[in-house]
């Protein structure tokens, strides 16, 4: 874990210190590119320093391709969802390989509270030309 780690992300306050997170827990595995080698997707949140949810302020994933021996950053995925309020939407890998990556995105509704996103979409993500695009346009 990073602690104060500058951020461009839209916390309370510009360049508000964070802790940033790794999921090393819920890495996911699977060939996406087709070279019969796993690619690792690892889910990271920022939040600021010791706080509730209302202090989080980024979610993405981050899938790497290991295939030239080092962890290349292949795509970070985020919610397609708009975010509403201070707690970001929130992704998990169900599925990857086979040239996708399929998320659960947990989103925030206007009227959610901040403890508890009642939004809940299946995202996909292609892989073509060495990039993951949004297999379909996300919904605004």
């Amino acid at each position: 874990m990073a602690i104060n780690v500058p951020s461009d992300f839209d916390g309370p306050e510009e360049n508000m210190a964070q802790d940033v997170r790794a999921s090393t827990d819920k890495i996911v595995y699977g060939d996406v590119t087709g070279d019969g080698r796993d690619e690792a997707a690892l889910p990271v949140l920022c939040a600021n320093h010791d706080s509730t949810a209302a202090g989080q302020t980024a979610m993405g994933i981050m899938v790497f391709d290991g295939s030239n021996g080092q962890a290349t950053l292949l795509a970070t995925l985020t919610s397609w969802r708009p975010r509403v309020g201070e707690p970001p939407n929130f992704l998990a890998v169900t599925e990857m390989g086979a040239g996708k990556v399929t998320t659960a995105d947990t989103y925030y509704r206007q009227d959610d509270p901040n403890c508890c996103p009642s939004g809940n979409a299946t995202e996909t993500w292609s892989y073509r030309n060495g990039t993951l695009t949004p297999a379909t346009p996300p919904a605004g």
